[in-house]
C-alpha cells in the first residue's frame, strides 16, 4: 500500500531540497536519508524482493559514477546521496530514459540559471544560485523523477 504513495512522497522531498538548494546551495542530509528510509519500508512489505536486487545494483552504480562526478566535476555530495536514493525507485526498465531525462535536464537548467544569473543576479542575493556559480542539481533530479514515475 504504501508503495503507491512513493512518487508522491519523493516529489514533496525534492521539491524541500530544491528550495533549501536554491536558497543554500546544500541539500541536507535528512532529505536525502528519507529515499533510504522509504525503500527499507517498501522492501519490507513486499511479499516478492528478489526484484528489488536490480534496484540496489542500479543505486550502487549511480553512487559509483556519482562519486567520480563528485571527485572531478564538482558534484556536491548531497546530490551524490540524493541520486543515489532515488535510483532505488527508478525501474530498470527506465532506467535509460532517466539518464536521459538527467543529462538533458542538467543542460537546459544550466542555460536557464546561467540566464537568470547574468539578468538578475546579484553578489548579495540571499539566493545562493544567484550569487555563485554552482547548478542545482535537485531541478534536473525533480524533472527526471516527474518524467519517470507520471509520463513514461
Amino acid at each position: 500500500m504504501i508503495a503507491l504513495y512513493v512518487p508522491y512522497i519523493i516529489i514533496g522531498v525534492l521539491v524541500v531540497a530544491m528550495v533549501n538548494e536554491l536558497r543554500s546551495g546544500k541539500i541536507l542530509n535528512w532529505l536525502t536519508l528519507i529515499s533510504f528510509v522509504l525503500f527499507i519500508v517498501v522492501a519490507a512489505n513486499v511479499p516478492d524482493r528478489s526484484g528489488l536486487i536490480w534496484q540496489l545494483i542500479l543505486a550502487v552504480a549511480v553512487f559509483a559514477v556519482g562519486l567520480l562526478l563528485f571527485a572531478f566535476a564538482g558534484f556536491g555530495a548531497g546530490a551524490v546521496k540524493m541520486m543515489s536514493g532515488l535510483a532505488l525507485f527508478i525501474p530498470l526498465s527506465k532506467g535509460w530514459i532517466a539518464l536521459a531525462v538527467f543529462v538533458g535536464s542538467v543542460f537546459l537548467v544550466g542555460v536557464v540559471i546561467g540566464r537568470l544569473r547574468k539578468g538578475v543576479g546579484t553578489k548579495d542575493s540571499a539566493w545562493k544560485v544567484m550569487n555563485s556559480n554552482v547548478l542545482p542539481m535537485t531541478i534536473p533530479m525533480l524533472l527526471t523523477c516527474i518524467a519517470v514515475f507520471f509520463v513514461w
